[in-house]
């Protein structure tokens, strides 16, 4: 009985902080700001329109994890946040910028994933790390080599069956559409 009580004190625990709040609208784009900044900060090539587009999280943060894992929820692991952001800033097309798909520790307990965002000419490892998970829907960002986190890129063959097509479409200019083969004979 009192091992039930425990593990029902643990979940309502979890049900009421998984609650969180994203930040106001006022944070959100205080923090968009910020963000603006560093990006422009990666190199002079980053356009500084580019660098001020807004991602507003929709879902709830890293207590996530524990509803995701015993079954409450269906989403909101690290690579669910990943997954979620990646497309809306690749869909930016941007010029300047470059997103690369990173993770660290790999396939053992403690993997986390998220994208790294660089200048065009810079490589993977002067990038920002973009991070929607760690701080529960408010967009964390880190310059790479100063993050916990030993990051690596996702090599090709684990990257998502659903962000394939995307890394594999040709980029398009906004006055541009796509060539549309015609069916040979």
């Amino acid at each position: 009985m009192f091992q039930y009580s425990r593990l029902c004190s643990a979940l309502l625990f979890v049900l009421i902080a998984s609650c969180a709040n994203p930040g106001t609208p006022a944070m959100r784009d205080h923090q968009a700001r910020l963000l603006s900044r560093d990006l422009q900060g990666l190199s002079a090539t980053v356009n500084a329109q580019e660098a001020a587009e807004d991602y507003k999280p929709a879902r709830i943060g890293w207590l996530n994890n524990s509803l995701v894992n015993i079954g409450l929820k269906k989403r909101g692991l690290c690579y669910h946040w990943r997954n979620d952001l990646f497309p809306p800033l690749f869909e930016l097309q941007s010029k300047t910028l470059k997103l690369w798909l990173a993770t660290s520790n790999r396939g053992n307990y403690f993997e986390h994933n998220a994208i790294v965002v660089t200048a065009e000419d810079l490589p993977f490892e002067q990038g920002l790390i973009l991070d929607p998970w760690r701080r529960g829907g408010r967009l964390w960002w880190g310059h790479f080599g100063q993050d916990k986190y030993p990051w690596v890129l996702l090599d090709h063959k684990q990257t998502p069956v659903v962000l394939r097509p995307l890394l594999m479409r040709p980029l398009l200019t906004p006055n541009q559409k796509p060539v549309q083969k015609k069916p040979s004979n």
